[in-house]
């Protein structure tokens, strides 16, 4: 069996705790999701800028890949199709320029691995077809095939698959697409590798505060007997199955791994959380103030104790350990997207359970919560802004809120059980109410109160948080790649770190590219040491610095 990562550190962690931020520093931040709000000219981010302002945030996750594509100029990949983005204008270059001017950080938002959401057995519309440009991905890795509308396997297929027949809890394309998307499956090395070469080229381009890293998963859907015993029907793109088979031994044409096969299981995992190691990384090596984060999976009820976690659906229904990434120190800000309602006590509950368990799983980085405002009045969403910047029962706080989003701040709500008075059916009141609520606890006008509280949760302005271990680092990180003489990469080998006297400080594995990282070392000499059956190199005398990313460059084996 293939030990996760999460499992597998070995001796000598070292521990960076995140130093306590005083309540003025907290991050106050808006989701911008380009499905709903306009940046398509310089209007549209002054309207983005003043909207933040008034609610007194001080940083905007952009959505900037939505499908494949990019709301820039400068990008590997095309902009978005049917959309009216002025022509020569650069959303993501504006609206930093005006962040930026305005004291706040940007933050690029990415969906990682669901590249298209159309149907592409029609004529290229704002609503249907294959994307426009023949570059995209889609067009490239998608498997399409026009005349036999359908998507065929093969090696230049990226995309993630079930075998569940089609019609089945919302699969069509012969397994290939899941509701209205198609996703890459990061076990193909090529995808994985070009989605590092996408974000890494946008990272080089533009002078962003952060990458915020989205659907870095497998998909959802909700077929009958899924459960954590059985897992799910998915992730089961050609090659990353050949590569399983391979690593296990498993012959040739076999039938492919079930999946409630544990060891499939923690494949699929290691397959995201080798990308986004990949990705943490190669960002550093760029530039070591980048702050990496992610919106993460909190579906249902939280975890209470730690083995729950083996039941969380971000573990065993998408593949997402997002609390091994914290914990070896691949993201600096987890951010769960706790989209629950207030008004219903048993989503309430929820709501403090993942709450309670991200802040006491930050480790040796940081959190924010994501409350969902568009699922609550605005009553509602000020007692969850609340609950979540209050501290954990054991003394721990996250580093703030992010909201989403800006375009649907609030909800209606018959029978509001927070209205003052109680029980008022309480319409959409808009991203201004809610802005004036944050920050002075009443309505604009100042006729109704939306908390019986003298002092409004963001009354007072609050500066941007400062994250210890990026500005003032006490280790650093190594990376590489691992192949063959013939420059074939060396498929989830081994990888012994350890100290010249012998001492193992990690262990971890390459991924489908020969890749292997190792994160949070204290500065020293290090020996790296890569084995597959038999294949074995030994680079000694690595020497990792402060506040750097060691880089060894290609080992090449030969068979022994």
């Amino acid at each position: 069996m293939l030990p996760s990562l999460r499992v597998s550190l070995i001796l000598c962690c070292l521990a960076i705790t995140a130093a306590a931020q005083p309540r003025s520093a907290s991050y106050r931040g808006f989701w911008v999701d380009t499905f709903n709000t306009a940046l398509n000219n310089h209007s549209d981010v002054l309207a983005v800028l003043d909207a933040a302002k008034a609610a007194s945030a001080n940083v905007l996750f952009v959505q900037v890949r939505r499908r494949g594509d990019c709301w820039c100029l400068n990008s590997l990949e095309p902009l978005p199709d049917f959309t009216s983005i002025e022509p020569g204008f650069d959303p993501l270059l504006d609206i930093i320029a005006e962040a930026h001017a305005a004291g706040m950080e940007v933050h690029a938002f990415v969906i990682m691995a669901a590249i298209w959401n159309k149907n592409p057995t029609f004529e290229a519309t704002a609503t249907l077809g294959r994307p426009t440009n023949p570059n995209h991905v889609f067009n490239l890795h998608g498997g399409y095939d026009l005349p036999m509308r359908q998507i065929v396997p093969g090696p230049d297929n990226w995309l993630t698959r079930s075998l569940l027949p089609d019609g089945t809890a919302g699969i069509t394309f012969q397994g290939h697409r899941f509701g209205s998307d198609f996703w890459l499956d990061f076990g193909h090395p090529d995808a994985a590798a070009y989605t590092v070469e996408v974000l890494m080229h946008l990272l080089r381009s533009y002078d962003i505060d952060g990458l915020h890293l989205d659907r870095i998963r497998y998909p959802e859907f909700s077929a009958s007997g899924q459960t954590p015993a059985t897992g799910t029907n998915v992730g089961y793109n050609a090659t990353s199955v050949a590569r399983y088979q391979s690593y296990y031994g498993i012959p040739e044409g076999s039938a492919p791994p079930s999946p409630a096969d544990p060891d499939w299981s923690t494949w699929r995992r290691d397959q995201v959380s080798d990308l986004v190691r990949r990705v943490y990384l190669n960002a550093f090596a760029i530039r070591p103030r980048i702050k990496i984060s992610a919106a993460l999976i909190a579906f249902g009820s939280g975890p209470v104790l730690e083995p729950n976690w083996l039941a969380a659906e971000a573990y065993w229904r998408v593949y997402q350990d997002w609390r091994a990434w914290t914990e070896e120190g691949i993201l600096d800000i987890a951010m769960p997207m706790n989209y629950k309602r207030e008004d219903v006590p048993a989503q309430a509950l929820w709501y403090d359970q993942w709450n309670e368990w991200t802040k006491n799983h930050q480790y040796n980085r940081a959190a924010m919560i994501g409350p969902a405002v568009f699922l609550n009045s605005i009553e509602g969403s000020l007692r969850q802004t609340r609950r979540a910047l209050d501290p954990s029962a054991s003394g721990k706080e996250v580093i703030g809120v992010t909201f989403y989003s800006l375009a649907n701040p609030d909800a209606a709500l018959n029978s509001n059980p927070f209205s003052i008075p109680a029980g008022r059916n309480t319409p959409a009141r808009g991203g201004a109410e809610f802005a004036s609520a944050l920050t002075t606890g009443k309505s604009r006008d100042g006729a109704s109160q939306y908390e019986d509280t003298s002092v409004a949760v963001f009354a007072n302005s609050a500066t941007v948080p400062t994250l210890e271990w990026k500005v003032s680092p006490k280790v650093g990180h190594l990376m590489g790649f691992a192949k063959r003489a013939d420059g074939v990469p060396l498929d989830t080998a081994t990888v012994f770190c350890y100290t010249p006297d012998g001492s193992v400080q990690r262990v971890t594995w390459t991924d489908g590219g020969g890749f292997f990282g190792v994160i949070d070392l204290p500065p020293g000499t290090y020996v790296v040491d890569v084995q597959l059956r038999g294949d074995r190199l030994f680079a000694a005398n690595v020497q990792v610095g402060v506040g750097a990313v060691a880089t060894v460059f290609p080992l090449t084996f030969a068979a022994q």
